[in-house]
């Protein structure tokens, strides 16, 4: 069974730091923010694109560290 993965971007703020969006397979988005560099947003994906998925799919992997909440906000595009 194909196991739906979100996409993940990294992104310079307009201000100053970087974030990190993520867009789900059901077209929803989130963003996390706090990165002062962009190679700790970058970082940031590589040690989550593999286990990050939304409760009730197919990936059994948990997250490799709990989320934020604080660094959670929804954004429309």
């Amino acid at each position: 069974m194909f196991k739906q993965r979100p996409t993940f971007g990294a992104r310079k703020n307009p201000g100053s730091g970087w974030e990190v969006d993520i867009l789900w397979p059901d077209g929803e988005t989130e963003v996390i923010k706090g990165f002062i560099a962009e190679y700790d947003a970058v970082k940031w994906i590589a040690d989550h694109e593999d286990s990050k998925a939304r409760p009730g799919n197919t990936n059994d992997k948990p997250p490799k560290r709990p989320r934020d909440p604080n660094q959670l906000t929804k954004s429309i595009y």
